[in-house]
């Protein structure tokens, strides 16, 4: 899933643009969508990516898929064992850890430097998003609401002026994605989403950096709290 247009705004802003392989058109091809597949979740963690019928699925030969493949992987979203193929990169506990203790110190740094550039149209603007998402995932519209979820971060970010800061959210999202997905189907999934979110737009009316900083914090751990039990079953039952 990627970001959705964010509304324009009078403000310097970096877009968020997500690289393409410079790969020819049908590697491009078999590389989105498999890369779109595991992050809606048509492919689970661990499943196995067997050539021919991913060359079967995108009408291709085997050559786009291998180069596709490792592409992805070099991405991190497959894995690869001698003997076994590919499989989709597995789920873990200790993974989102690590990656959302980066997107914590990442998109706090971004935030404080949108803060100075906060007015009441983005307030506003900001408000009429988190309450899009909030509405669409209580009706189960999952991603329609990720969707709004994700640009009120992305106008937020896209606020700060910086481009590598940007880049380096972009990246570290779309990592997210899966985990994400999983979380919205947790039961405190959206009241999470609608207070976590409001409690950031009203440090950001005040123009309270560190308040804001807290919130966006709380919020990104909130996820790996919804998910912590879940994972760590998971991991267990692997284990056995």
């Amino acid at each position: 899933m990627a970001f959705g247009k964010s509304q324009l705004f009078p403000y310097p802003k970096a877009p968020m643009q997500k690289a393409k392989p410079k790969s020819g058109h049908l590697v491009e091809s078999v590389y989105q969508s498999t890369r779109a597949h595991i992050l809606d979740g048509t492919y689970p963690a661990n499943t196995p990516l067997r050539l021919n019928k991913l060359a079967a699925a995108n009408k291709v030969s085997l050559i786009p898929v291998r180069e596709a493949l490792r592409l992805l992987e070099r991405e991190r979203f497959v894995v690869s064992e001698v003997n076994k193929g590919a499989r989709v990169a597995p789920l873990s506990l200790e993974s989102l850890e690590d990656l959302y203790r980066v997107r914590t110190l990442v998109e706090v740094e971004a935030l404080r430097l949108a803060t100075r550039f906060v007015d009441s149209v983005f307030i506003n603007s900001l408000v009429d998003t988190i309450n899009s998402a909030v509405s669409e995932l209580q009706m189960n519209n999952i991603e329609n609401g990720l969707d709004h979820h994700r640009t009120f971060h992305q106008s937020i970010y896209e606020l700060s002026g910086s481009e590598w800061l940007c880049h380096i959210v972009e990246m570290l999202w779309a990592h997210s994605e899966r985990y994400i997905h999983l979380a919205s189907g947790q039961k405190n999934f959206v009241c999470s989403v609608d207070d976590n979110h409001h409690a950031i737009i009203d440090c950001l009316a005040k123009g309270d950096a560190d308040g804001a900083a807290e919130s966006l914090t709380a919020d990104l751990h909130g996820t790996v709290e919804l998910l912590r039990d879940e994972l760590g079953q998971s991991e267990l039952q692997l284990a056995g």
